[in-house]
């Protein structure tokens, strides 16, 4: 028997994959991923990105090269400490990231556009709720990796 909250949770993870289908393909969920934990949490090694995202570093390395190369990324060295490359989200990939946010809510408003004023007055109201979800998401994210001490 499904409890409420186990429903509402399955309708949402449906909605999360309606979004997630209509999105553009030019990146995969993984590299997308990556970059909105960079704009989150600022630049990261790639070794903590690896680990986050959990995929193997030589993947990770793959990952991060193809989006440097596309210029959604850069590495920088760690002021302090010349060994430590860093990744960091350029603008671009802060603006390609708001573009994919944007398609996606875009996506869902056309369904939440064909409810009626009641069914759109609850979603309204569950709004909130909605919000202190999303905070609590990236509170059960990974924080970042401190950095070695100058």
């Amino acid at each position: 028997m499904t409890t409420g909250n186990d429903a509402v949770g399955e309708v949402l993870f449906g909605l999360a994959a309606v979004a997630i289908r209509r999105r553009d393909r030019t990146l995969s969920l993984t590299a997308i991923s990556v970059l909105s934990t960079l704009e989150r949490t600022g630049p990261r090694r790639l070794t903590d990105l690896a680990v986050s995202e959990e995929i193997t570093q030589p993947s990770m390395t793959a990952l991060v090269t193809q989006l440097t190369d596309l210029g959604l990324a850069e590495r920088r060295r760690y002021p302090g400490d010349a060994r430590v490359v860093l990744v960091a989200v350029t603008e671009a990939g802060s603006r390609q990231l708001r573009a994919i946010r944007a398609a996606g809510a875009s996506a869902l408003t056309e369904l939440i556009d064909k409810l009626d004023d009641e069914d759109t007055e609850s979603l309204t109201a569950a709004l909130p709720a909605l919000l202190r979800l999303m905070e609590l998401a990236g509170e059960s994210q990974d924080s970042r990796t401190p950095l070695p001490k100058r």
